[in-house]
């Protein structure tokens, strides 16, 4: 039996080609392009989106921040002028470059969990 087109096994859809180590750094582009930030606020801010579904802590966006930048997705700079205090990030024009195009073809990936999600809530709870 066939399942229709758009009905994915869930290990299809967890395991699909945009896992989480790209879900994070469009994540955090896209809070950057909404209100620049430093790394904490930045941590703060994902954890109130998505609580412990991507675990965030000083290991995982302090090197991400720093691999952003290093690619030119995003620029720092220190928020007090003559003192080491914090970096605040903004997304640079080719950040909002990668960001579309990154969002464009994550869509897909996100609603494939949201159904898969939709569904077996479903069959649980109907």
């Amino acid at each position: 039996m066939n399942a229709a087109p758009h009905h994915h096994r869930v290990d299809e859809v967890l395991k699909g080609p945009i896992k989480s180590k790209t879900v994070f750094p469009v994540l955090v582009m896209h809070l950057v392009k909404e209100q620049p930030d430093h790394g904490y606020g930045l941590m703060q801010r994902v954890d109130e989106i998505c609580g412990d579904l991507i675990a965030v802590n000083t290991n995982k966006i302090y090197p991400l921040l720093r691999r952003l930048e290093e690619r030119g997705f995003l620029s720092a700079s220190w928020d007090h002028p003559t003192k080491r205090s914090r970096r605040i990030y903004s997304i640079t024009p080719a950040g909002l470059e990668r960001l579309d195009r990154i969002k464009g073809s994550m869509r897909p990936y996100l609603e494939s969990i949201e159904n898969a999600v939709g569904q077996l809530k479903r069959r649980l709870y109907s």
